[in-house]
C-alpha cells in the first residue's frame, strides 16, 4: 500500500471530546452513582486501609488501580482525579482520530463516543478507565501502522508499555490488542507471504476450523478447569447479595452449559438487561435501548469490515484474523458479561476501543489511501 499524509487537524474536535467526557464523568458523580455503585469506588482515602488489608500479590491490579488514585488524590481533590484522566481519554482519542478524522464515519465516530455507559466508565475511577487509554495508544499505533510501513521510532517504546499494562490489568482482553499489534507490526511480511496469496472463503475456513479445534481440544481436555473457571466467575457475582440485577437462574452445572448459553449470553452481554428486566424495572429500559443499539452497531461494522476483506487482498489477513480472535476470546469471557448485566455494562468497556474504534479507523484509513490513490491516477491520466 502507498504511503500517505494527513495532515488535517481539529482543535474543535479536541475541545469536542474533552467536552463530552468532563460531561461524562459530572454525570457519572452527580447522577449516576445516586442510582448505583460505580464500580469498585477507588476513592483516595480509601487505599491505605485497603492496602493493610489485602496482599498484594492476590489482588494485584484492584491495588495498583486504587494506588493510581491516590497518587492522583494529592493533586486534585475528590472526583477531579477521575474527571483528569476522563479528560486524557478525550485527549488520547483526539490523538486516534485527529488526522483521519475527514474520512471517519462522523455519525458513528460520535456514537461510539457518547453512548452512555462508555463516557460513564471513562469518566469514572476504575479499571476500566485505566485501561481504555492504554487500549488508545495500541490501536492508534496498529491502525496507522497496517498503512503506512514507516520505521518505528522512539513512540514504539509506549505502545509496548500499553501492552504491558493490558497484560497486567486483563490478560483475556489483551489478547485482542496483542492480535492487532502483531498484523500491524509484520503486516510487509504478511501481506506479501500470506494476505494475497489466500482468498477470502480459504481464510475463513482456515480460521473456522483453527478455533472450532481449539474449542474442541479445551473440552475435551481441559473439562476440570472449564468448570473452575465456571464457578469462579459464578461466585464472583453471588458473592454480592445485594446486587439486585444479577441473574440467578441460569443454568450453569457442565461444559455444555458453557457452550449452550453462549448463544443468548454473547449478544446480550453487548446489550445489558434483557427486555422482560427492562420491564420489571423501567430504570433499566433506556440501558436497553443503548444496548440495542451497541449491537447493531457492533454487526454494522462487521459486516462492513467482511466486506473490506472481501474487497482487499492487503487487508484480508488483518481483518479476519482480528475478527475470529476477537470472537474467540469473546466466546471465553462472556460469562463476565452474563450474570449481572450492570457489570457487564462496565466490563464491555474494555473492549470499546477494540470493537469500536478500531474498525472505524481500518475503514477510514482505506477509505483515505484509496481517494489518494483515485487522486494519483487520475491526475496521471491528466498529464498523459
Amino acid at each position: 500500500m502507498k504511503k500517505f499524509t494527513i495532515t488535517t487537524s481539529s482543535a474543535g474536535l479536541l475541545v469536542q471530546l474533552i467536552a463530552a467526557h468532563v460531561l461524562g464523568t459530572l454525570f457519572a458523580y452527580l447522577v449516576y452513582a445516586n442510582f448505583t455503585q460505580l464500580g469498585d469506588n477507588y476513592l483516595p482515602e480509601h487505599f491505605v486501609q485497603f492496602y493493610k488489608d489485602h496482599y498484594y500479590g492476590e489482588i494485584a491490579t484492584t491495588i495498583f488501580t486504587h494506588g493510581v488514585y491516590y497518587l492522583l488524590g494529592f493533586v486534585f481533590p475528590g472526583f477531579l482525579p477521575a474527571m483528569f484522566l476522563g479528560i486524557l481519554t478525550g485527549i488520547f482519542i483526539w490523538v486516534t482520530f485527529r488526522d483521519i478524522y475527514k474520512y471517519v464515519n462522523r455519525t458513528l465516530f460520535w456514537i461510539s463516543n457518547l453512548f452512555p455507559h462508555f463516557l460513564i466508565w471513562s469518566g469514572a475511577s476504575s479499571k476500566e478507565q485505566l485501561i481504555i487509554i492504554a487500549s488508545m495508544i495500541v490501536i492508534n499505533f496498529a491502525a496507522k501502522r497496517s498503512f503506512d510501513k514507516k520505521e518505528l521510532n522512539f513512540n514504539f517504546i509506549f505502545v509496548i508499555l500499553a501492552l504491558f499494562f493490558l497484560f497486567f490489568m486483563k490478560p483475556n482482553y489483551f489478547v485482542m490488542y496483542l492480535i492487532v499489534f502483531v498484523m500491524a507490526l509484520f503486516s510487509p511480511w504478511l501481506n506479501i507471504n500470506l494476505s494475497r496469496k489466500l482468498s477470502f472463503g480459504v481464510w475463513c475456513l482456515l480460521l473456522t476450523l483453527g478455533v472450532t479445534l481449539c474449542i474442541m481440544f479445551t473440552s475435551i481436555f481441559l473439562s476440570d478447569e472449564i468448570l473452575d473457571y465456571m464457578l469462579r466467575t459464578q461466585t464472583q457475582f453471588f458473592n454480592y447479595e445485594n446486587a439486585r440485577t444479577n441473574r440467578y437462574d441460569i443454568q450453569w452445572n457442565d461444559k455444555f452449559d458453557f457452550l449452550y448459553n453462549s448463544f443468548w449470553a454473547i449478544p446480550q452481554g453487548f446489550i445489558g438487561p434483557t427486555l422482560p428486566e427492562s420491564i420489571s424495572r423501567p430504570i433499566l429500559f433506556p440501558v436497553f435501548l443503548e444496548g440495542l443499539l451497541y449491537l447493531t452497531i457492533l454487526l454494522y461494522l462487521l459486516f462492513k469490515l467482511l466486506n473490506l476483506a472481501i474487497k482487499s487482498r492487503d487487508l484480508r489477513a488483518h481483518i479476519l484474523i482480528y475478527i475470529f480472535g476477537c470472537f474467540a476470546i469473546i466466546f471465553v469471557s462472556y460469562p463476565w458479561l452474563m450474570f449481572n448485566p450492570g457489570s457487564g455494562l462496565r466490563y464491555k468497556q474494555s473492549m470499546h476501543p477494540i470493537m469500536m474504534f478500531y474498525p472505524l479507523l481500518i475503514l477510514a484509513y482505506y477509505k483515505a489511501n484509496s481517494l489518494i490513490k483515485n487522486d494519483k491516477k487520475n491526475f496521471s491520466n491528466k498529464s498523459k
